[in-house]
C-alpha cells in the first residue's frame, strides 16, 4: 500500500491529478511578465486558426478519389476568399512547426523539463508529435500529384519499421494498397481523432501550467507576477503578429495545388522542409541499412526528448548541462545539414528541374480544364482526355505500332501519316503507291505507279481527292482542277475504285480497293479505324485490326481528330517514278516486189 500511496502522491504533484490542492487560479510567472514566454500562447493562436479555417473548409470539401480535388480546386479558385484561407491553414501549419521548435528550445533552455515539470514535458512532446501527424495527413487530402506522392514516401517510411511497421502501415492505407479508403482514413484522422485528442492533451498541459507556473529563468527576481494582464497583453500582441505574419504570406505567395493525384505517373516527389532531414538521412542508409535511418537513430532521439528530464537534471550546472545537452545540438546540425543536402542536390540536378517545370505545367493545365468543367468520373479522367495530350497518346499506344509520324514513331507496317489528307500526300500516293513510306512495306501492292499520268493530270487527281477531306475551316479545293480530275478519275481509277464517279453500269462489281468518296475525311478516317476489312477499305486483306470494341467513342473521335491534325506537317517527300518514252511506231513492211 505504501507504493500505490508513494505512486499517487508522485501523481498528484507532477499533474495535479487527486491533490488536495488544485493550486493557484491563475499562472504564476516569477521573475515578472517577459517576451519569452509568448511562444505558448503564439502556438495556441495559430492552432485556432487552424480549426477555423479547416472548419471553413469542411463545408466545401468532399472526400473521395473522384472528389477531393475537384473540390479543392472549387475552394482555391472558384468561391470567394476560398483560395486565401486554404493559404492560410497551409501556412499556419508551417507556423505550428516553426512555434513547437522555438517553444521547445525555450523550455529546455530555461529547464522548464525538469522536476516536478516532467509529465507537461512528455504532454508537449506528445503535442508536438500531434502537430507532424495533422500535417501528414493534411497535406494528401486534396489529392494532387505532390500531397499523394509525399504521402506515399511518407507511409512507405513507416511499412519500414521492424515488427509494427507493415501493420501499422496497412492500418494507415486501410488494406494493402494506397487509394480511396486511405484518403478516408487519413481525412477521420484529420477533422476527427487528432484534433478531439489534441485538445485534450492542451487542456492538460495547460492545467499543468496553471498548477506548476512557468520555470524562471536562471538568475530571475525572486517576485511573482499574475498571467494577467501584463503577459496577457504581450501573448497578445505576439498572437496577433504571428497570425498577421501567415496572413501576409498566405496573401502573398498563395498556396500551389498540383495536377489531380495519377497512380501511373512519375512524380518528383520532395517532403516539406521539415521532414526533409528524415527524408535525407534515409538516402543515406539504403538496403540492408535502411533500419538505422527508419528507427534507430529516429529512436535514438526520441528516447533522449523523453528522458530528457532525467539526463538534464535540476542538479546539471555549468559544463555538465553543456554536456547534457550536447546531443540536441548534434541532432539539431545534423538535421540541418541534411536538408541543406537535399535542397542543394535538387538546384543542381537538371533532370529534376525539368521535371519540376513540367509538373508547374501539369498543375497550370489541370486548372485550365477544370475551368471548363471536371467530369463526374473524375479530375483524373479530365486529365487523361485532355484534347492537347490525350490524342497523340492514344495515336501513339494504338496506330503508331504501325504507321510512322514524325517524332513519335519509326514504324513501317502501314503507310506514313505524316499530311495526310493534304493535296501533297495524295499525290505521293498516286504516283508511287509502293513507296517505302506509304504501301511499300505492306502487302498490298495491287495499284501500279501511275507514271502515264502527265505533271497537270497528277495535280488534277490530287485536288480531287484533297477536296473529298475538305471541312469547315479548310482551304476550299480549286474547283478547275476538281472538275478537270472527273474524266481521269473515271477512266483510270474507278475500275478498282468504286464511288459516285463509278459508272452506273458497274456499281454492282466488287472492288477491294478503297472508295475514294469522302477520302480522308473523318468520317473515311472513322470507318478505316473501327472497320478496316470492309469492301472500301481494301476488303480482308486488310490487316489492319479493328478498334470499334478496344476504344470508347470519345477515344475513337480524339484520333480522328489527331489524325486529321497531322495535316498540317509536310507528306512524306517521294521521288515520281520517271515517265516511260513514248513508244515508235514500227515501220512499215516495203511493197513486195512484183
Amino acid at each position: 500500500m505504501s507504493l500505490l500511496s508513494d505512486l499517487r502522491a508522485v501523481l498528484a504533484s507532477r499533474t495535479g491529478l487527486g491533490a488536495d490542492d488544485p493550486g493557484p487560479r491563475s499562472v504564476q510567472l516569477p521573475g515578472g511578465a517577459s517576451w519569452r514566454h509568448v511562444f505558448g500562447s503564439v502556438l495556441l493562436a495559430l492552432f485556432v486558426v487552424q480549426l477555423l479555417t479547416g472548419l471553413a473548409m469542411m463545408t466545401v470539401y468532399s472526400p473521395g478519389t473522384a472528389t477531393a480535388w475537384a473540390s479543392t480546386y472549387y475552394l482555391q479558385h472558384v468561391l470567394p476568399w476560398g483560395g486565401l484561407v486554404r493559404a492560410v491553414h497551409h501556412y499556419a501549419s508551417h507556423g505550428l512547426v516553426i512555434g513547437l521548435i522555438v517553444h521547445m528550445l525555450q523550455v529546455i533552455v530555461s529547464g522548464g523539463h525538469r522536476a516536478p515539470r516532467e509529465a507537461n514535458w512528455w504532454v508537449g512532446l506528445a503535442l508536438a508529435a500531434m502537430v507532424l501527424g495533422f500535417t501528414m495527413t493534411g497535406f494528401p487530402l486534396a489529392w494532387d500529384q505532390r500531397g499523394y506522392w509525399v504521402s506515399r514516401v511518407e507511409t512507405g517510411i513507416i511499412g519500414t519499421m521492424p515488427v509494427i511497421g507493415p501493420i501499422a502501415q496497412r492500418l494507415v492505407l486501410g488494406g494493402a494498397q494506397y487509394g480511396a479508403l486511405t484518403l478516408t482514413r487519413f481525412y477521420t484522422l484529420h477533422v476527427v481523432v487528432l484534433p478531439l485528442t489534441f485538445l485534450g492533451l492542451l487542456g492538460a498541459h495547460i492545467a499543468m501550467v496553471r498548477r506548476h507556473g512557468i520555470k524562471a529563468a536562471e538568475g530571475a527576481s525572486a517576485r511573482e507576477e499574475s498571467w494577467w494582464p501584463s503577459q496577457a497583453a504581450r501573448d497578445t500582441v505576439a498572437a496577433f503578429v504571428a497570425v498577421a505574419a501567415v496572413t501576409f504570406f498566405a496573401k502573398k505567395h498563395g498556396v500551389w495545388l498540383d495536377a489531380p493525384a495519377d497512380p501511373q505517373s512519375q512524380y518528383p516527389a520532395r517532403p516539406e522542409w521539415f521532414f526533409m532531414p528524415l527524408s535525407q538521412l534515409l538516402h543515406h542508409f539504403q538496403g540492408s541499412k535502411q533500419l538505422i535511418g527508419t528507427a534507430v537513430i529516429p529512436g535514438i532521439l526520441t528516447g533522449y526528448l523523453a528522458s530528457l528530464p532525467w539526463v538534464d537534471g535540476p542538479s546539471r550546472r555549468g559544463l555538465a548541462r553543456v554536456v547534457a545537452l550536447a546531443p540536441l545540438a548534434i541532432f539539431g546540425v545534423g538535421a540541418a545539414y541534411l536538408g541543406w543536402e537535399l535542397v542543394s542536390h535538387d538546384a543542381h540536378d537538371r533532370d529534376f528541374a525539368k521535371a519540376t517545370i513540367e509538373v508547374k505545367r501539369n498543375a497550370r493545365r489541370a486548372v485550365e480544364l477544370a475551368r471548363m468543367g471536371v467530369p463526374p468520373e473524375g479530375p483524373l479522367e479530365m486529365m487523361h482526355n485532355d484534347p492537347a495530350v490525350r490524342p497523340a497518346a492514344l495515336f501513339k499506344q494504338n496506330c503508331a505500332t504501325c504507321h510512322a509520324v514524325q517524332g513519335l514513331s519509326t514504324q513501317r507496317k502501314g503507310p506514313r501519316l505524316d499530311g495526310f489528307g493534304t493535296r501533297e500526300w495524295a499525290s505521293a500516293f498516286v504516283a508511287w503507291p509502293d513507296n517505302p513510306e506509304l504501301m511499300g512495306t505492306t502487302e498490298i501492292h495491287d495499284m501500279p505507279a501511275q507514271r502515264r499520268l502527265s505533271d497537270d493530270e497528277l495535280r488534277a487527281v490530287s485536288e480531287w481527292l484533297y477536296g473529298q477531306s475538305v471541312e469547315r475551316g479548310d482551304a476550299p479545293a480549286n474547283a478547275a482542277l476538281v472538275e478537270q480530275a472527273v474524266p481521269i478519275i473515271r477512266e483510270r481509277c474507278n475500275g478498282c475504285h468504286l464511288g459516285s464517279l463509278t459508272p452506273s453500269d458497274t456499281e454492282g462489281m466488287t472492288r477491294d480497293a478503297p472508295s475514294l468518296d469522302g477520302w480522308g475525311s473523318r468520317e473515311w478516317i472513322y470507318e478505316q479505324i473501327v472497320n478496316p476489312q470492309r469492301m472500301e477499305q481494301y476488303g480482308a486483306r486488310n490487316h489492319m485490326p479493328r478498334f470499334r470494341n478496344k476504344l470508347s467513342d470519345r477515344e475513337l473521335a480524339m484520333i480522328v481528330d489527331y489524325t486529321r491534325s497531322l495535316r498540317a506537317r509536310p507528306a512524306p517527300a517521294t521521288v515520281r517514278p520517271a515517265r516511260p518514252a513514248p513508244v515508235a511506231p514500227p515501220p512499215e513492211a516495203p511493197a513486195p516486189t512484183p
